[in-house]
């Protein structure tokens, strides 16, 4: 008798073995575009596949370490990253990831490219990535806010090799996503550079060569309004730490292979970035660049996940025939995929808009859905990987599959650069700070105008629908009401942009799939069920398990 060894899953080259992925970026890229770009997103699937994705096996096997101390007492604060985790560093700079929307060879849709790009990149890298976004984000930043800072720094963070990284240094014990308490404090030194004073306690990327890092100037004003950014060098010219204690690595659900740490500045040298105060608003651009990156990320591992349960469902075999002749298994797989698509439709239209307001175009759109794409990309990306683990059985839980990395690395996507109530927040913002709603619903009216299928009529008419819940809440929205309106929001605009996509691929490759996406997405509902009438009392005892009489 012959022991059975079930072979295991492949993704492949997902430019070519993910059809949604190909497809979408042909049907959005300029025909000449597109061929001109194949070759880099050829390349970086096959980097992905074949060398990618042993470095971050290994990158998170062997995690970073922090020695504080060399064996005569002195201090030193070493982290030591493994080699794999540099090499992966530099695949993401040597392909351009950093640099393509900046060198802008595609015009304003070098942030589709890249988008492309980064979907290939990210589940192969062990969030190698995370650097590669925070020196995107702080390249657009020096250049809105601080050319000659700029001149200085950004031909180093945008080389091909030996390419610097940048940080980005915000979070303090007193909260993330709010920083209007700051406590590290700002002094000018007698030769016009400043020096920082206090904790930082997330500093992802801590091996990064500078940072960008909030800090209130001795005797500005509280909140927000009184903090200034400030541009650090790690290193001074003889390599040490620049006036920073590195506290601890944080020990973390996933990212392993990412050195993240608390770092005290004790005298830390800056610069600041153009003009004292201003702070937080400076960061708006760099922070949308950075939500872009992790809208991606979430559908960027479904897709790897979803490459490989399609592959694992011809392979596997379970009650006398393939899984994929199993018709629970199939419909399954299909809601998935149909999900992904839509999380795939959303990262795109968002990189189209922030292309154009790069380049000169109009904004409103492009504010808005920042916070949108994050918001629905990140949570939705978690639901259908944990329905993905699932389709491996107990593979899918063990380690050496490269599965759970992938899995736990999705988490965090929800929680950098706003949780989903933040983002729900910020589209509540977005929406009273101009015309975002009215442009929403103009959006949403002209490109639903356009479709014109028979297959299609079906979410036509739930976006029809959706749109009359919806604007009301828009134009006189609540907080309470936030996540709901939000939430609405994004899911419409993903129905919209699937129903067109399917009748794209239809006209084009006479492929029906895409209509079944579309409408298996919007059948699933588009807008929330109104919370309960209940009294906030009793709300709030359900929420915090009290007994309310």
């Amino acid at each position: 008798m012959t022991d059975f060894v079930q072979p295991p899953p492949v993704a492949g080259n997902r430019f070519r073995t993910d059809p949604s992925l190909r497809l979408a970026l042909a049907w959005r890229l300029p025909d000449d575009m597109f061929e001109q770009a194949k070759p880099a997103l050829e390349r970086m699937g096959r980097l992905a596949d074949e060398t990618m994705h042993p470095l971050a096996a290994e990158a998170e096997a062997r995690q970073p370490q922090h020695t504080p101390y060399d064996a005569w007492g002195r201090r030193i604060d070493r982290i030591d990253v493994d080699a794999s985790w540099q090499e992966l560093v530099a695949i993401g700079q040597r392909e351009g990831l950093v640099a393509l929307p900046h060198e802008a060879p595609y015009g304003e849709h070098s942030r589709l490219v890249q988008a492309g790009l980064i979907h290939l990149y990210d589940p192969a890298s062990a969030v190698a990535d995370c650097p590669l976004v925070m020196t995107d984000g702080a390249i657009s930043l020096l250049r809105e806010h601080d050319p000659a800072l700029a001149d200085r720094y950004v031909p180093r963070l945008t080389a091909r090799e030996n390419a610097w990284t940048s940080g980005q240094w915000m979070t303090e014990k007193t909260g993330g996503s709010d920083v209007s308490a700051t406590a590290t404090a700002a002094y000018i030194n007698a030769d016009g550079s400043w020096s920082l004073h206090g904790t930082k306690w997330f500093t992802s990327a801590a091996t990064s060569d500078m940072a960008l890092a909030l800090a209130r100037p001795d005797g500005a004003e509280s909140g927000n309004r009184g903090l200034s950014l400030f541009l650090i060098e790690l290193r001074d010219a003889q390599g040490d730490w620049n006036g920073i204690q590195v506290r601890r690595l944080k020990d973390k659900l996933g990212t392993r292979a990412l050195p993240t740490a608390e770092v005290d500045l004790v005298g830390a040298r800056a610069l600041p970035v153009g003009a004292l105060g201003d702070g937080v608003r400076k960061l708006t651009g760099l922070l949308n660049i950075a939500r872009f990156w992790a809208a991606i990320g979430g559908p960027a591992g479904v897709g790897h996940l979803l490459a490989l349960a399609r592959d694992y469902a011809h392979k596997r075999v379970a009650f006398g025939r393939p899984l994929a002749q199993n018709a629970v298994h199939r419909r399954w797989l299909a809601r998935i995929a149909a999900q992904y698509d839509a999380m795939l439709m959303l990262n795109l239209e968002t990189a189209c808009h922030q292309g154009r307001m790069e380049h000169g175009g109009d904004g409103e759109l492009a504010r808005l859905l920042a916070p949108l794409n994050k918001l629905a990309c990140a949570r939705q990306s978690v639901t259908a990987a944990s329905e993905l683990l699932e389709s491996f059985g107990g593979a899918g839980y063990l380690e050496d599959t490269g599965i759970p990395r992938i899995f736990r690395n999705l988490h965090v996507h929800c929680i950098w650069e706003g949780t989903t109530s933040v983002l729900a927040h910020d589209v509540l913002r977005a929406l009273a700070a101009g015309n975002g709603g009215e442009a929403f619903a103009d959006e949403i009216a002209r490109r639903m105008g356009r479709l014109r299928h028979e297959a299609t009529a079906g979410v036509r008419h739930r976006l029809e629908g959706a749109l009359d819940t919806l604007m009301p809440l828009i134009n006189d929205p609540v907080e309470a009401g936030a996540r709901r309106i939000a939430w609405g929001m994004a899911k419409t605009y993903q129905a919209l942009l699937l129903a067109e996509f399917a009748e794209w691929r239809f006209d084009t490759h006479g492929d029906r799939a895409g209509f079944a996406a579309a409408e298996i997405f919007a059948g699933d509902g588009l807008v929330d069920a109104p919370f309960p009438n209940a009294q906030s009392a009793t709300l709030d005892a359900l929420a915090f398990g009290r007994i309310h009489p």
